[in-house]
């Protein structure tokens, strides 16, 4: 990796826009990809940018963060024209690493440029902090350069155990933990950046790499407490049913997750869709049954699916209108599973899922009764 910093005198946003601009206007990349203010500054949209004059209102740092956006560019992925950086964080570009071991997405003409995250807010509590005048968008980077979160509001719970700030994978990382105001550049030795402006060579700060370190660790210690915690509540199939007992199998937790990309669910088939005389045949042997029916196994179904691949970015929790702790389930039931396998989802390109590989020899240990 090629290491340089953009002097920021602490207007990292003002710095990344004109990185962003001078990316379009030298020719690495024909569009834009990023997160956008929207007019009321409550909020960002994820914005395909081709117009260098219009990246004004971009904001990759602003901490929040309704939509995992790998499943769009994903589809952007596909058939295009020329080369189109996306601005991601670490969730998205490892959520994006294993769509594309999934053949859902394409490389060829992404240019991956991942931006530090210490995490988010929910949208409502960032939406309310911007009308109280308690954050500034402008500002954040530099505040909270140093891994504190100086507004003291609670962050989504999936952000308070995500040991995983810096986009490490990506072609190219903009930092600002540890940066003390600038803006650290890193690309891929194969990126010719010679022709975009502001940049000094220089390296990694140690100040940064020691945030880096500790953030990791922190988040690392409260995950794997927070998994442990909750195990205790459903060590059985009836306790986890009595955990999803509120679920109204609205499905938003499926439309929000970044790695469930079918097409055709087989829970929004006729499997799941009953007539109300099987209904009342369900009634009359049990007695009773609770409506909608087969929650537990949807939710189970989801996790047999993608659980190898879950990296954690909580979006299926945000977007529970129940409160169910949806993610927190989710990492719970897929960690054992990988690590079993030894897999970190979206650690690398080149490491296959396990789930699509064959191994004549493997798992022999459920054979024994030793696991």
């Amino acid at each position: 990796m090629k290491t340089y910093t953009i002097k920021a005198s602490g207007d990292t946003l003002s710095a990344v826009q004109g990185f962003l601009k001078s990316l379009m206007t030298s020719g690495v990349v024909g569009a834009v990809l990023a997160p956008q203010e929207v007019a009321a500054k409550t909020n960002v949209v994820p914005t395909l940018i081709r117009d260098p004059e219009m990246l004004g209102a971009v904001d990759p740092f602003a901490p929040v963060n309704g939509l995992n956006v790998a499943r769009l560019v994903a589809n952007l992925s596909r058939n295009l024209p020329e080369k189109v950086a996306v601005v991601l964080r670490s969730c998205e570009v490892r959520a994006l690493f294993e769509l594309t071991k999934l053949q859902q997405a394409k490389m060829d003409n992404l240019v991956v440029i991942g931006v530090d995250c210490n995490g988010t807010f929910a949208a409502k509590d960032y939406a309310q902090m911007v009308k109280e005048n308690k954050i500034d968008a402008k500002a954040w980077a530099a505040k909270a350069a140093d891994g504190s979160n100086p507004t003291g509001m609670t962050m989504r719970r999936a952000c308070g155990i995500c040991a995983y700030p810096e986009a490490s994978k990506a072609d190219i990382i903009l930092g600002w933990l540890g940066m003390g105001g600038n803006l650290l550049v890193s690309a891929k030795d194969e990126l010719d950046l010679s022709g975009v402006a502001g940049l000094d060579s220089a390296s990694v700060p140690d100040t940064r790499t020691k945030i880096i370190d500790k953030i990791a660790a922190e988040k690392g210690t409260a995950k794997t407490a927070a998994i442990a915690e909750f195990k205790k509540s459903f060590d059985s199939m009836d306790k986890l049913a009595e955990v999803l007992a509120t679920c109204i199998k609205c499905q938003n937790c499926r439309q929000a997750c970044p790695i469930c990309f079918c097409r055709e669910c087989v829970s929004a088939g006729p499997i799941f869709d009953h007539n109300g005389d099987k209904y009342m045949e369900y009634a009359r042997r049990k007695g009773a049954i609770e409506l909608p029916t087969d929650t537990t196994l949807f939710h189970l179904t989801r996790v047999n699916h993608m659980g190898l691949s879950c990296v954690g970015c909580g979006q299926c929790e945000n977007a529970c209108p129940m409160d169910i702790p949806v993610g927190l389930i989710f990492q719970a039931l897929a960690q054992p599973n990988q690590d079993r396998f030894e897999y970190e989802p979206g650690r690398s390109l080149d490491e296959a899922i396990p789930i699509t590989v064959y191994k004549e020899h493997e798992l022999e240990e459920l054979n024994t009764g030793k696991h």
